[in-house]
């Protein structure tokens, strides 16, 4: 047992005696204080990496208990939002579609005027190692950039990591009006001003659905609250088209537009449409393809073709890694 305790002790070296000694004690009553809630029973190696990734950061190449990281009171990402992240699940410990995120996310740091040097970024392998040090699981990845402080260094560059989402057979969404205006692509980007995405989300989720589809002023679909749609219409596939950067193109929508084994267009998808619908889904790079049965009044079948592409796709993961 001594040993044992010694082993764990050991796997604790980043935290402060009054923590190590609460998660040798208790580790699930400390997950439980920072609001993650583990079934009981589980082995203790499988609590102490979800510990690891409650409070291990990596932070500009180095692991950071997070006790220990800190931004700039005056750092504009804190202070004006002039922050971006990207954020992609792991197969086999691997980021999935890591160089089209990080394509995306210079192109999001342009937009915001924000400089952050490539060697700062870390590659698919440097991701891999910080994952598989935290948990032999497979986890959702997060990479964060700050603006920094004018006149100072650039700002912070960081990494997270957290237990995937729950996998759901399929979701119900509400349509609302998008609250991007073509001239305020920031909204629509994954930046640190995503507050109205989340509070639509939210929105929709009190009115009793999964979440929200997004509709244009003109009321064409763009996309939900946090994922890409596809439509299954009687002349084929489609999704919307995209005009004024009024949504976010995914990794994943990409994806399925160059590579998928069916056609699929991209085009202005009317709300009137959706009464022509056979089935539909939802894609993003942490859930990969998720059915939808319901947008508002509109029910939908989990489809063949659905079915098909989701096979598909699982089959087809390990060759996206780049």
């Amino acid at each position: 047992m001594a040993a044992q305790d010694a082993a764990n002790r050991d796997e604790l070296w980043w935290a402060e005696p009054a923590l190590q000694a609460r998660l040798l004690r208790d580790p699930m009553a400390v997950l439980a204080e920072r609001g993650v809630h583990l079934p009981a029973g589980l082995p203790l190696p499988v609590v102490l990496g979800v510990v690891r990734l409650t409070f291990l950061l990596w932070v500009d190449g180095k692991v950071v208990p997070l006790e220990k990281f800190h931004i700039d009171p005056l750092d504009e990402g804190l202070l004006f939002g002039r922050g971006l992240w990207e954020s992609t699940r792991t197969i086999g410990g691997v980021p999935w579609l890591w160089s089209e995120h990080l394509d995306r996310l210079r192109r999001t740091a342009a937009l915001l005027d924000v400089a952050v040097a490539p060697e700062r970024l870390p590659d698919s392998r440097q991701v891999s190692e910080f994952v598989r040090m935290l948990t032999a699981q497979d986890v959702v990845v997060r990479l964060n950039v700050t603006a920094g402080r004018p006149g100072k260094a650039a700002g912070l560059v960081w990494m997270s990591a957290a237990l995937p989402p729950v996998p759901t057979a399929s979701v119900r969404l509400q349509s609302r009006r998008t609250p991007v205006l073509k001239e305020q692509p920031y909204l629509a980007w994954k930046t640190f001003q995503y507050a109205e995405r989340l509070r639509t989300g939210r929105q929709a989720a009190q009115a009793g659905f999964d979440t929200a589809l997004m509709l244009d002023p003109n009321d064409n679909v763009l996309e939900a609250a946090h994922a890409n749609i596809f439509v299954r219409l009687p002349e084929g596939w489609a999704t919307p088209a995209v005009d004024g950067e009024l949504f976010l193109p995914g990794t994943v929508r990409r994806r399925l537009l160059e590579k998928a084994p069916m056609p699929i267009a991209e085009r202005t998808i009317p709300y009137a449409a959706l009464a022509r619908v056979r089935e539909a889904f939802l894609t993003n790079s942490n859930v990969g393809i998720v059915p939808i049965a319901q947008i508002d009044q509109h029910t939908f079948p989990i489809g063949p073709d659905t079915l098909s592409l989701g096979r598909w796709l699982q089959a087809n993961e390990p060759a996206a890694f780049a």
